[in-house]
C-alpha cells in the first residue's frame, strides 16, 4: 500500500471550520488520542463546544476521516514547551486524533495506514518525520511536545502475504514461540512475529529485549529513528522504514577505539542507555547515578567489552565496600579504596570475599534473591548468559508446565525430564528463518567517520636497511614539538583491527583460553610460528628486558629494532624512563571477550608511570611525556594509544604503541 492508496473521507459541512492561523504555517504535527467510539468522537469535534477540533481522525478499523483542512488552524491542544518555548500548538500544528488508549497501542491496521500516509501528509505540510510529536507532561507536570513515531505495521512480504503464521510450526518451534513471548514480556514488551524489531530479534543473536520499543524516537539531523534496545545490540529504522532495520554495532564496529562525541550513533547509545534504566526501574528502584557520561570507567568499558546498556544506576554499595553497576553482559565494580579500577564480575575469583556480594547486587535487577546453588544459576553461568532478568518462573506453554528464567543473552527452560536447556538450542519459526531485512538505500554513517584502516601488510615484510626518518612526511607533518593536547597529530593510517577478519590474516590465528583475570593460555602452535626474540640494544639499561632482548611478532621485529635505533638517532632515548613490557598474551583490559596486540606480540609499552590508561597522555616538557617520540614512530609505521581519545576530553592511552603499517 502506498500514500495514495490511502482513502480519506471528508466529513461535510462541519459546524466548525476552523480558525485562521493568523499568519503562521503548519510547523508540526501533534498525535492525540480519543478512547471513544469513532462515531461519537467525531460527532462531538464537529459541535461548536466541542474542546477539540482535529484536522483528521484515524479509527481504530484505519477508516482516516479529514474534518478540516491544514491550512486552517484547529483548537483544543492550548500551550506547551516546544523546542524550548512555550507555544500556542493551536495555530502551528497539525492535530491527528486516534481512537486509542495511547498513541503506542494502535491496532495494526491502524498503524500500517500511517506508515503509508504519514509521509505524505509532512510532505504535504512541508515538514518531515522529525517534526511528528505528541504531547506528554514532564517531571514538573508542564506540557511539552515529545517526537513521535507511529508503531509499526505488519510486516508484509513481496507477494502481500502476512508473514504470520506461515506454515505449520512444530512442536520444537511452538516451544520457542513461547519461551520467545516469556523472554520479551520481562521487560516490558510484546513479541509480534508480524513486525520487522522481533523477526530481526528472532533472526539474529541480539539477547533479551531490555525495554519496549516505545517513543521518543531519536531524532538526529532532520532526521527521526526508532529504536528498541537489546543485550547484545540496539537496533532501529530510519523514518516510516520499518523493514529496514540497521544495527548500533553495525555504526560503530567492531573495534571502536573511541565513544562518538555525536550522530545517530551517540544518540542511539544515550537513549538506548536511558530506555533500558527506565524500564529496570520498573522491577527495581534504581541507586545511584543514572545518567551516562563517557568520561566514566564503567561506561567506557562497558562499551568496549560491548555489555550492552546498564541495567542499574552506578551505586556504593551498602557497607561502602565497592562501587558498583550491573550492565547487561556483565557487572563491573571497583573497590571504594581503588576508584579508577574496574572489576569484570565473570573475571572474578569465585573464592574471593566480593564475589557472592556482587552476585547479589546483580540480582537486583531482576528483584530476587541470590541463590548460588540454584541449578538455573550454576547452568548460566557455565554458558555465560549473563545477567539474569528474571526469578525461575513456572509457566505453561502449549499444555505442558515448564519452569524457565531469562537471562540477558539466552532464556533457560526446564520441562518434566528435569534436564535445563537453553531456547537458543530450539529451531526458529518457518517466518523467522525466511525473513531478512530491507537494504537501506543509503546506510546510515558512523558520526564522526570511523578512521579508515591502514593498507594491509604483505605476509612477510623485506628486509629494509637502516635509513634516516627525520625527513619522513609524518615527522614534516608534525612540526615542531607543541605543548598541545592535540600534538602530534594522527598518522594517516588505523591500528590493524578484527574488522572482516584483517588481524588473523596478517598475523596469524590465536586459539586461546583464560587463564586468569586478563591472562591468556595460547593452545595452538601460534607462538612458535609467530614469536621470536629480538635484540634492541637500546633497551640494556632496562633490568626487565633481558639485557636488550624482548619478544616480538617477527613480521614487526625489523621495524621494531629500526624505531629504536631512530629514537636515538635524533637524540629522543633520553625521554624513554621506563619500558613496561611488549608480548603478553592477554585480553584487551578493557574488554575481556577481544585479545590485545600485546598478545600478538605487536605492542610495548613505555613511561606507564606518566600515561596511564584512560588518563590523559603527559604533555610535551612534562616528565614522563612520549610525545616527542610519536612523529617518528608513526613514520616507521607504529600507531601511538595517544592518538585514542576515548570520552572526546583526551583520555587515552599514553603509553602504549603498537605496529600497525609494513614501512
Amino acid at each position: 500500500m502506498s500514500s495514495a492508496d490511502v482513502p480519506i473521507t471528508s466529513v461535510e459541512q462541519p459546524e466548525r471550520a476552523g480558525k485562521s492561523r493568523a499568519g503562521q504555517k503548519a510547523a508540526v504535527v501533534v498525535f492525540v488520542t480519543d478512547e471513544r467510539p469513532s462515531a461519537v468522537a467525531i460527532a462531538d469535534y464537529l459541535r461548536a463546544e466541542s474542546p477539540l477540533l482535529p484536522h483528521f481522525y484515524l479509527a481504530r478499523d484505519g477508516t482516516l476521516s479529514q474534518l478540516l483542512t491544514i491550512y486552517r488552524a484547529g483548537d483544543g491542544l492550548g500551550r506547551a514547551i516546544w523546542r524550548g518555548r512555550m507555544r500556542n500548538l493551536n495555530r502551528i500544528a497539525v492535530i491527528v486524533s486516534v481512537e486509542a488508549p495511547n498513541v503506542t497501542d494502535l491496532s495494526e491496521v491502524q498503524a500500517s495506514v500511517l506508515a503509508n500516509w504519514l509521509p505524505a501528509l509532512v510532505a504535504q505540510s512541508h515538514l518531515s518525520l522529525a517534526d511528528v510529536c505528541t504531547v506528554v507532561s514532564d517531571a514538573a507536570g508542564r506540557r511539552r511536545l515529545q517526537p513521535y513515531l507511529p508503531p509499526a505495521p505488519p510486516f508484509w512480504s513481496v507477494t502481500g502475504d502476512v508473514v504470520l503464521g506461515s506454515g505449520t510450526r512444530s512442536p520444537e518451534q511452538e516451544l520457542w514461540v513461547g519461551l520467545a513471548t516469556i523472554t520479551w514480556r520481562q521487560r516490558g514488551a510484546q513479541l509480534r512475529l508480524n513486525q520487522a524489531f522481533s523477526l530481526y530479534w528472532g533472526k539474529f543473536d541480539i539477547g533479551a529485549p531490555l525495554a519496549p520499543n516505545e517513543p521518543p524516537p531519536v531524532v538526529v539531523d532532520g532526521k527521526t529513528y526508532n529504536f528498541q534496545v537489546f543485550a547484545r545490540d540496539t537496533i532501529f529504522n530510519e523514518g516510516t522504514q520499518y523493514a529496514v532495520v540497521q544495527s548500533l554495532a553495525g555504526l560503530l564496529g567492531p573495534d571502536m577505539g573511541a565513544i562518538p562525541t555525536g550522530g545517530v550513533s551517540r544518540a542511539l547509545i544515550d537513549a538506548g542507555y536511558r530506555s533500558a534504566l527506565k524500564t529496570s526501574a520498573t522491577r527495581s528502584p534504581l541507586e545511584g547515578k543514572t545518567e551516562f557520561r563517557a568520561d566514566w570507567r564503567f561506561h567506557f568499558v562497558a562499551l568496549q567489552a560491548k555489555l550492552g546498556p546498564a541495567l542499574s544506576g552506578n551505586y556504593v554499595t551498602a557497607d561502602r565496600a565497592f562501587a558498583v553497576q550491573v550492565f547487561a553482559g556483565d557487572t563491573l565494580y571497583t573497590p571504594m579504596s581503588q576508584q579508577a579500577g574496574c572489576f569484570f564480575l565473570s573475571l572474578t575469583d569465585p573464592s574471593s570475599p566480593q564475589y557472592a556480594q556482587i552476585w547479589a547486587e546483580t540480582y537486583k535487577v531482576a528483584g530476587v534473591p541470590y541463590n548460588p546453588t540454584d541449578p538455573f544459576h550454576q547452568r548460566a553461568l557455565e554458558l555465560r548468559l549473563g545477567t539474569p532478568l528474571s526469578g525461575v518462573m513456572c509457566e505453561t506453554i502449549n499444555g505442558q508446565s515448564f519452569d524457565v528464567q531469562v537471562f540477558a543473552y539466552d532464556t533457560l527452560y526446564r520441562g518434566s525430564d528435569g534436564v535445563i536447556r537453553r531456547m537458543g538450542d530450539l529451531p526458529r519459526p518457518a517466518e523467522v528463518q525466511a525473513w531478512q531485512p530491507k537494504l537501506p538505500a543509503m546506510p546510515v554513517s558512523p558520526t564522526p567517520p570511523v578512521s579508515p584502516s591502514g593498507p594491509e601488510p604483505p605476509a612477510e615484510p623485506a628486509q629494509t636497511p637502516r635509513v634516516n626518518v627525520l625527513n619522513a612526511p609524518e615527522v614534516v607533518r608534525a612540526g615542531a614539538p607543541r605543548r598541545d593536547p592535540n600534538w602530534p597529530p594522527k598518522p594517516d593510517f588505523n591500528i590493524l583491527t578484527d574488522r572482516n577478519g584483517q588481524r588473523e590474516r596478517v598475523l596469524g590465528k590465536i586459539e586461546w583460553v583464560r587463564k586468569s583475570g586478563d591472562d591468556i593460555t595460547i593452545t595452538n602452535d601460534w607462538v612458535e610460528r609467530h614469536i621470536i626474540e629480538v635484540s634492541i640494544p637500546q633497551l640494556v639499561r632496562f633490568r626487565n628486558t633481558n639485557s636488550g632482548r624482548i619478544k616480538f611478532h617477527r613480521l614487526a621485529a625489523d621495524q621494531l629494532r629500526q624505531l629504536w635505533q631512530a629514537w636515538e638517532d635524533a637524540g629522543l632515548l633520553h625521554l624513554v624512563l621506563t619500558f613496561d613490557g611488549a608480548w603478553w598474551p592477554r585480553t584487551i583490559r578493557s574488554n575481556p571477550s577481544t585479545l590485545s596486540n600485546h598478545a600478538y606480540g605487536t605492542a610495548f609499552d613505555i613511561n606507564a608511570q606518566w600515561n596511564g590508561f584512560y588518563k590523559p597522555a603527559a604533555l610535551v616538557g612534562d616528565r614522563g611525556s612520549v610525545r616527542e617520540l610519536v612523529p617518528i614512530a608513526n613514520a616507521l609505521g607504529f600507531f601511538w594509544g595517544g592518538h585514542w581519545n576515548y570520552d572526546g576530553k583526551g583520555a587515552s592511552d599514553g603509553m602504549h604503541f603498537e605496529w600497525a603499517v609494513a614501512r
